[in-house]
């Protein structure tokens, strides 16, 4: 009876290790700075989800200049992680194999924001970008696509021991 009661025990910490891992990634790549563009003072970053998502900015009264526009291969990346959480705390092989997908899939998604977000900006915010002061300058990985990818990551790693050396 002890060893299937420590089982369970082991079964809910890592249904739940994946999961935490799961909104982690999700929540940091999606609230923190994903892509930054420049350095030092003229340093501009764009959080996952205004990249993601699309940004306007007002100027004048009621104008708007909108900087980018929606991506669906960012979006994709901030929520993989957290659809792996999730299948990764519920009980079935399938399950288990769908969220170890998924986390890896958002984890090489994350770490190519800067690349997407490049494509999905509008002729203003490129050239917003560069009356700041940073023409030509690429953009680049930020905290939250580092984090959101590492926890991914981790994610991917947890729900592996899950799938492949759990005994049920």
């Amino acid at each position: 009876m002890a060893k299937k009661k420590s089982n369970n025990v082991q079964s809910l910490a890592v249904a739940g290790a994946c999961l935490l891992f799961g909104v982690l990634a999700f929540c940091l790549a999606g609230f923190l700075a994903a892509v930054a563009f420049g350095e030092g003072e003229h340093a501009y970053t764009a959080t996952g989800f205004a990249a993601a998502f699309g940004w306007k900015q007002k100027i004048i009264g009621d104008n708007a200049v909108t900087w980018s526009n929606f991506n669906f291969m960012i979006t994709l990346a901030l929520f993989l992680p957290l659809i792996g959480g999730v299948l990764g705390a519920l009980k079935g092989k399938l399950f288990s194999f769908i969220a170890l997908a998924a986390f890896v899939a958002g984890a090489v998604l994350m770490f190519l924001c800067p690349t997407f977000l490049e494509s999905s900006l509008t002729d203003a915010g490129k050239l917003g970008v560069g009356i700041a002061g940073i023409a030509g300058i690429k953009p680049a990985l930020a905290v939250g696509s580092i984090l959101g990818g590492v926890f991914s990551v981790l994610g991917a790693l947890v729900t592996a021991y899950k799938t492949f050396f759990m005994k049920k």
